[in-house]
């Protein structure tokens, strides 16, 4: 384990292989650098993977809640990381949360970035959970109310069901990420710290045709919470993407890719 130590909060990752290909792997929401143990088999000894705990998650710390991670800040630590480990050109791999790191990485070094490799990547088209986060005054504050006295919203939400209103997954998925005070805490200082993070969809895609940057986007096809519908206008927008939708929800996702990157590996 390796901390980056930076004035905003310390970024713990481990570092695998001594290759000069560079790949930062960005994690999900809830998640920690675990969730890519099963990647690392896929590398070659030309290859070096950078596995992260991101700012609330994992051995990763962030100094102060009134501190906004933002582009800036965020385009600082990355070339504090490029100093540190003495690379220049990278390919960015995320899934979720960390699929919206890649994004934001992207736009900020597209010249730099040499591949990317997407799972149901946030920040294209958002859900309700960031929607909800980032609206101003009241809202913001129901929306803290939510995280931290949580009862009555899970009973509204259970009648929603009972209604037909709302999927079975989505209240199964917000419940697993609200069992404890804890894991309610870190969803709240999580989408209110990375708020002012929101690719500029149009520049990343002018960036991608620009460049013709290797993409390749993951999604399940059980997925409720970033469906491959939602994100065809982005995808239809880039002509050398490549797409695969894989029969999983958002879960698995992860393993799931890997199982399918293993696969065509062999061939």
């Amino acid at each position: 384990m390796q901390f980056l130590e930076t004035s905003f909060g310390h970024l713990a990752y481990k570092k695998h292989g001594q290759g000069k290909n560079y790949f930062l792997l960005f994690h999900g929401f809830g998640q920690n650098m675990k969730a890519y143990d099963l990647f690392l088999e896929l590398r070659n000894e030309e290859e070096c993977f950078l596995v992260f705990d991101m700012f609330y998650h994992g051995q990763s710390s962030w100094k102060s809640v009134n501190q906004r991670l933002t582009k800036e800040i965020w385009r600082e630590i990355m070339v504090q990381l490029m100093e540190k480990e003495g690379f220049e050109k990278f390919h960015l791999v995320g899934y979720s949360m960390g699929g919206k790191f890649c994004l934001i990485t992207y736009e900020i070094f597209p010249n730099l970035t040499q591949s990317l490799l997407l799972m149901a990547p946030d920040g294209i088209k958002t859900g309700f959970w960031y929607n909800m986060a980032t609206f101003p005054g009241v809202l913001n504050r129901l929306f803290k109310h939510v995280v931290f006295h949580p009862k009555r919203f899970f009973r509204t939400m259970d009648a929603l069901y009972s209604l037909g209103i709302l999927q079975n997954s989505l209240i199964k998925f917000v419940k697993s990420q609200m069992q404890t005070r804890t894991m309610r805490a870190q969803v709240y200082f999580t989408w209110n710290v990375f708020k002012p993070l929101k690719p500029d969809l149009g520049l990343i895609i002018k960036y991608l045709r620009l460049n013709k940057t290797p993409v390749t986007l993951f999604t399940g096809a059980y997925d409720t919470m970033i469906t491959t519908r939602n994100l065809k206008k982005f995808s239809s927008k880039v002509p050398q993407i490549i797409t695969c939708e894989l029969p999983c929800g958002h879960n698995t996702l992860i393993e799931d890719t890997f199982q399918h990157l293993k696969k065509t590996k062999k061939r």
